[in-house]
């Protein structure tokens, strides 16, 4: 039987079905047309509404804003200028147009990022967007200065981080790679690496430094000192000034600029090494005397400047024998007498009768080194062979023999090179060599 109530909830129930599934395609549809929402980007700048020294807003400007940023945030710069007008009339809503410029073109932002910086010198929102702008534009002066400035002002690890970023890379970075070429002997190059580092930080000190070496190695010591003198007086700066004292040749200057750093004996020891080349022996003396008592160079270095002293007043002969890179027979003799006076005065010996020594002006210091048989003499023939070149072996007994005469402990010669603790004779000989040799086996008479 036909029921009219049962065919209407028939018909109400296809109804109901067709709109739900007519209702799910537009759905559909809808959700296929809608624009995609854009990811949000983090930009490097924080929101004008955040951190110190942003303005007082009343709650319409701070959620036009609020919302200008998060258009901003998913790259939309014209949402945010749009949202920044309907703010009205503050720093921020300023800030946040001048924000939406920087994604965008940049054109005249920094000029308008600078006069709100101006006016607002505490809100750190603004020289961190100034910095951001700057960086944009390759002005790296200003980027870095206004980084500094937000970083100062609001000390968010974020900010912190960031300006440390950019001294690293545009500062840092640029000097480590102008002292590997100044390492690799390219100090032209180095200069020119440290220009961008040091047109940023005039005054750091390792760019400084590193600039007045590399200017001493090019031969420009006028331009070194005037690099240097950026820098408070300190002991780099001092040895620096040193260095620059050397390189015009002002070698007293040097000396008195070294030996300036009182108590330290690295100073003291470039001191040393001037006096030592100019044969200064008497100022070398002085300060290897200032040298500690137990400065492992002070007894050596100390004997050698005296005998080097004792030496400088003596006739050309002397001088020659302990210049000579090939030591003769006769040279060794004066060698001995001269480093040891004392021995010329010990008895024992008779005095030789030589025929080829006659006339020379080492004939004393010969007669007395064969009277005591420090050196050998042929006795059949009555000579010397004063110009005869001394063997190892020679030198060795010889120099064994004085020890013996002084009561002295004689060296412990090595019998080949690859021995240790022991004293090397070697040729050729020269007469330095066994200066050294004879001032170490009687330390106390050469001191």
């Amino acid at each position: 039987m036909f029921s009219p109530r049962r065919n209407l909830l028939t018909q109400l129930t296809a109804c109901a079905a067709i709109a739900t599934a007519a209702s799910a395609l537009l759905l559909l549809n809808g959700c296929a047309s809608a624009p995609a929402v854009s990811p949000v980007v983090e930009l490097p700048f924080p929101s004008p509404t955040s951190g110190p020294g942003h303005p007082e807003l009343d709650r319409g400007a701070q959620r036009h804003l609020e919302d200008g940023w998060q258009s901003l945030l998913r790259g939309d710069s014209t949402g945010a200028r749009s949202a920044a007008s309907q703010s009205g009339s503050n720093s921020a809503a300023t800030l946040l147009e001048l924000q939406s410029t920087v994604i965008g073109n940049n054109r005249g932002t920094i000029q308008g990022l600078e006069e709100l910086t101006a006016s607002q010198p505490d809100y750190a929102a603004a020289w961190l967007t100034l910095s951001a702008a700057a960086e944009k534009a390759d002005n790296e002066a200003l980027a870095l200065s206004a980084a500094d400035r937000g970083a100062e002002l609001w000390s968010k690890q974020r900010w912190v981080d960031r300006a440390n970023n950019l001294h690293t890379l545009w500062v840092d970075n640029r000097i480590e790679e102008a002292g590997r070429l100044f390492d690799s002997d390219q100090p032209v190059e180095a200069i020119a690496a440290l220009a961008p580092a040091m047109a940023l930080e005039p005054g750091n000190r390792d760019a400084v430094l590193l600039k007045t070496r590399a200017l001493v190695a090019v031969g420009q010591p006028d331009r070194a000192e005037a690099a240097l003198s950026v820098l408070p007086q300190d002991r780099d700066v001092t040895l620096l000034a040193g260095n620059i004292a050397e390189a015009r040749g002002d070698t007293d200057a040097a000396i008195r600029i070294y030996s300036s750093l009182q108590d330290d004996p690295e100073a003291t020891l470039l001191a040393v090494s001037i006096a030592e080349s100019e044969h200064n022996w008497q100022t070398a003396m002085d300060l290897y005397t200032s040298l500690p008592e137990n400065h492992p160079e002070k007894a050596e270095g100390l004997g050698r400047a005296k005998l080097r002293w004792r030496i400088s007043v003596m006739p050309t002969y002397v001088q020659d024998a302990l210049t000579s890179q090939e030591l003769e027979r006769a040279q060794l003799a004066v060698l001995l007498l001269t480093l040891v006076p004392r021995v010329e005065s010990l008895p024992g010996g008779e005095v030789p009768l030589l025929s080829d020594i006659v006339d020379m002006p080492s004939q004393r210091e010969i007669i007395t080194a064969t009277r005591l048989g420090l050196l050998e003499v042929d006795q059949f023939d009555h000579r010397f062979y004063p110009n005869r070149l001394v063997t190892v072996d020679e030198a060795r007994s010889a120099v064994s023999t004085l020890g013996s005469l002084l009561a002295s402990e004689p060296p412990q010669w090595c019998r080949d090179e690859t021995e240790d603790s022991c004293t090397q004779l070697a040729t050729p000989i020269s007469g330095e060599a066994v200066a050294v040799i004879v001032l170490n086996m009687v330390v106390k008479e050469s001191s």
